[in-house]
């Protein structure tokens, strides 16, 4: 083995003793790319707590160059700047477009002081007072990766453009290499609901950027609870040879239930694996209740699903979401949607796209129907 291989391996022996010996975490060690979350500095014992990526190849080449110099291999600094990038905030970007995603906590301390500043001052619970949600904590932890250089290309799909605030924060967020896309009823051509246009002015064309969304045909206009739209905006616009994978979707539309559950039946089938649906606005709300107390109790149950021939009438409520799913986390009138490591299903049929009679009754389930056990 030569000297300047021996070298190289001395370092990165070192290199792995260094960052595991000041780490509180577990840190996986690659050939390129390795994120670990908490590193304390050797020297300062200070925690730094922002995500981190570490191209642990260019912290190698850094260590050689500096030890042919005589110096120190390296040190934090190296590591914390060599081939690493921080999470970009989307607190920070949201607040900068005002979109309502983050703006609970922005909002919260002047609706304390003046109750005439509150969207719904009435509420127990604080946070519900004033306009706007406190997302920012899910997007952070769920999606932070995505918003790093080094993220692999991907496709997103929000539902509900309105005026394009959300969008344009999701657009700073994620990587450039993320292909955004957008769905939009407000800027169908003006008319009756009955000829399939809209009666109530075109909300979208109030951002500046509307009509280069359209041009780039990053904005589509349409229904976004008509499974027709959907699937010719799918396989035309998004399906492509040429398309990054479909990773993640945001249901921030009408917030009616039966068009969020029909996004749900649509869109996780075909979202690759290990990508994410969001479901927005499920607080109770005339509009979204049945969502929440219905649908919901239904995919938790199929998250715990074991099909266990013991038990009785054990059955998942909807099988086809059950198959393809991983976990779910919750947050104040939030809600996602991890899929687990089965293939999407671009090319699912249409018939099996729509949701299930049980799907906003959950007495139509036999394992939320049936109470054995209950009373032990």
């Amino acid at each position: 083995v030569s000297a300047p291989a021996k070298s190289k391996g001395s370092i990165r022996s070192s290199l792995v003793s260094f960052l595991l010996g000041v780490s509180s975490a577990y840190l996986l060690m690659q050939p390129s790319i390795v994120q670990y979350p908490l590193l304390l500095a050797a020297t300062t014992k200070e925690l730094v707590t922002e995500p981190l990526r570490c191209d642990c190849d260019k912290v190698l080449e850094v260590a050689l160059n500096k030890q042919a110099a005589g110096a120190a291999p390296f040190s934090t600094t190296d590591v914390n700047t060599a081939g690493a990038s921080k999470e970009k905030s989307f607190y920070d970007i949201g607040a900068k477009f005002d979109t309502d995603k983050v703006a609970g906590k922005k909002r919260l301390p002047s609706c304390l002081k003046d109750n005439s500043t509150c969207t719904r001052p009435g509420c127990v619970r604080e946070e519900c007072r004033p306009w706007g949600h406190w997302y920012q904590t899910m997007y952070q932890q769920r999606m932070g990766k995505y918003s790093l250089d080094t993220a692999d290309p991907f496709q997103f799909l929000e539902v509900g453009f309105y005026n394009g605030k959300g969008y344009q924060t999701y657009r700073e967020f994620f990587t450039e290499n993320a292909e955004v896309h957008s769905m939009e009823i407000s800027c169908l051509p003006e008319g009756s609901r009955k000829e399939g246009k809209w009666p109530w002015g075109n909300f979208a064309a109030k951002n500046r950027n509307y009509q280069q969304y359209l041009d780039e045909e990053r904005l589509h206009c349409g229904d976004a609870a008509d499974l027709s739209f959907l699937d010719n905006i799918w396989k035309t616009k998004m399906q492509r040879p040429d398309a990054p994978p479909l990773k993640i979707v945001v249901d921030d539309g009408s917030h009616l239930s039966t068009h969020m559950a029909q996004s749900f039946f649509f869109w996780f089938p075909r979202i690759e694996p290990g990508g994410l649906l969001v479901i927005e606005d499920i607080q109770p709300i005339s509009e979204a209740n049945l969502f929440r107390t219905q649908f919901m109790p239904q995919i938790m149950s199929d998250l715990h699903f074991c099909g266990d021939p013991k038990e009785h009438k054990d059955e998942p409520c909807f099988p086809l979401l059950q198959k393809l799913l991983h976990s779910i986390h919750c947050e104040m009138h939030i809600c996602i949607f991890e899929r687990n490591q089965e293939p999407a299903i671009p090319d699912l049929p249409l018939s099996e796209s729509i949701m299930p009679e049980n799907t906003l009754n959950a007495a139509l389930c036999p394992s939320i129907e049936n109470k054995w056990g209950a009373a032990h």
